[in-house]
């Protein structure tokens, strides 16, 4: 599993299973209090179904992500528009950052799912609404909706969909639409779906509340504390590229919004529906660019949105749209041409015998744009077909080397060799030094022993002293020779370098070493580490 993210998200979950505690979140013994527990049940329940694996841990993701495709489907049947479900479906997931978050076992993908739940049964609401027509159904399952997202991420469950409730009903007009929606189920199934959990976990760990809310929200928003830092036009870049080969169509599904034929609220008056669509990817697009926490997976559940915009756009063209798709085609052999060259030139793709792979990809990528070109004069739809097979390619390729690059994305071979020298010695204890590789407990069955470390370990500070050693306790320890199979990062080395025992090195990988204070067979102690 990929650090730190896909293990954290894994091992959380079958310590809950290890420990019977579903309601306190703990990652190597200590409190962790980040996220809210549904990716972690969605998991628990996977790994006890299928055992503890990587496909387990990520298959709530993957289903996930068909989910929130099969929720376009279903929404989106229009007799205006036949097909634009489908459509919708294809563009999400031939999507670069789509396709590649909906393999990898993160938060937001579940967030997506819940959050395209709770869009789409609002939009029925306002909808039916409009024709006059009761929408006690979809305001249960608006509540619904809001409540998993608020399981699956926190407050912004509740804050996107009502940002774009209220948005939507002020430029509208349609003012007497909140006190509907207020005196509905919604707000009791939001309640009877989240609040739960909440209460629960506030009553075993009091100060939960101010742990989450004040500093995993507000504070994370407001302040760099997180140490995620980037440019406020951080997201639109993320948005261009990760969203090809759709991005070079996408201004034109927002032209009926920005005519110049009426008033803006005429217009908005006239194109409700691609209002409510370009609210919902709009308010995600700009809460997070000015947020001080980014990373790119936060601007996932805005994809929906642009994915039916866009096929919008694609179905009702009525002129040709060679342009576009030939700025595509450049990019595409732009992107082949720079990566497949620096990854041959730096050695990279040989170093990890993927060259024949990339070539692969690239030449299918490169096909299937240039295809799209030609295919252009007959007609919108059918010419875009060859630019998203052109990029499965590419995802095929990635999909075959992965297996092939993943040791330096993961400590999975050095917790292997952890386990089994362990074993070996009598079961000497598996220490991180100054360091918290996520992969060793996920492998080892059971938490590690971490020295000289905290981090994100402990969100309220309750750590168990038996697993959270000092910087003096680690070497008191190692120099009295108690046995140990130590991971620490290659730079930390120098810190062993002064000891009474000299350590025995047994594996590494370009970020961590392995090494312990006895001398296991074919082994020898290193002089100068």
């Amino acid at each position: 599993m990929i650090e730190p993210d896909e293990a954290r998200y894994a091992e959380i979950p079958r310590e809950m299973l290890a420990t019977r505690d579903f309601v306190t979140p703990r990652l190597d013994a200590a409190h962790y209090f980040e996220k809210p527990p549904l990716l972690y049940w969605a998991n628990a329940a996977s790994i006890a179904l299928l055992g503890p694996t990587p496909f387990a841990a990520r298959l709530p993701t993957r289903l996930a992500a068909l989910a929130t495709v099969a929720l376009l489907i279903g929404a989106l049947g229009s007799a205006e528009l036949p097909g634009l479900g489908l459509w919708s479906a294809l563009i999400y997931l031939s999507a670069p950052l789509s396709w590649i978050l909906a393999r990898y076992n993160i938060t937001d993908g579940l967030l997506t799912c819940a959050l395209t739940l709770a869009f789409l049964a609002l939009r029925r609401f306002l909808l039916r609404r409009e024709e006059g027509k009761p929408a006690t159904g979809a305001l249960a399952v608006l509540g619904i909706g809001v409540g998993l997202a608020t399981l699956a991420k926190g407050l912004i469950g509740i804050v996107f969909p009502g940002l774009v409730f209220l948005l939507w009903i002020a430029i509208m007009g349609r003012w007497r639409r909140l006190a509907e929606l207020l005196v509905s189920p919604a707000p009791v199934l939001l309640l009877a779906v989240a609040a739960p959990w909440f209460v629960l976990v506030e009553r075993a760990n009091p100060g939960f509340a101010k742990i989450f809310f004040i500093r995993e929200h507000f504070q994370r928003f407001a302040t760099p504390e997180a140490a995620r830092p980037g440019p406020i036009y951080y997201f639109v870049l993320a948005f261009i590229a990760g969203f090809l080969p759709w991005t070079v169509v996408f201004p034109r599904a927002l032209a009926p919004l920005a005519s110049a034929a009426r008033g803006w609220r005429e217009r908005a008056r006239a194109h409700a529906d691609t209002l409510f669509f370009a609210l919902w990817f709009f308010v995600i697009l700009v809460f997070f660019s000015l947020s001080h926490s980014k990373l790119l997976p936060y601007i996932l559940p805005a994809f929906p949105a642009a994915a039916v915009l866009t096929a919008r756009a694609i179905l009702s063209a009525r002129e040709h749209v060679r342009t576009p798709l030939l700025v595509h085609a450049v990019l595409a052999t732009v992107i082949v041409a720079g990566g497949f060259g620096a990854g041959v030139y730096t050695g990279e793709l040989a170093r990890y015998g993927v060259t024949a792979l990339a070539a692969l990809g690239g030449a299918l990528l490169l096909a299937g744009s240039w295809l799209a070109v030609w295919q252009a004069r007959q007609g919108a739809a059918r010419a875009f077909i060859p630019a998203a097979l052109g990029w499965a390619g590419v995802y095929l390729a990635l999909a075959l080397m992965m297996p092939r690059v993943s040791e330096d994305l993961s400590s999975h071979a050095l917790a292997e060799v952890a386990g089994a020298q362990a074993a070996a010695a009598g079961g000497a204890l598996v220490v991180a030094y100054h360091c918290y590789p996520q992969t060793f407990p996920w492998e080892l069955r059971r938490p590690i022993v971490v020295a000289d470390y905290v981090d994100e370990l402990g969100s309220d500070g309750v750590r168990p002293d038996s697993l959270f050693w000092s910087r003096s306790e680690f070497w008191r320890r190692w120099n009295a020779g108690e046995r140990m199979i130590v991971v620490t990062k290659r730079r930390t080395m120098r810190d062993f370098q002064s000891t009474s025992i000299a350590p025995t090195m047994l594996a590494s990988n370009r970020t961590y070493v392995l090494v312990t204070n006895t001398t296991p067979a074919g082994t020898r102690p290193l002089a100068t580490p």
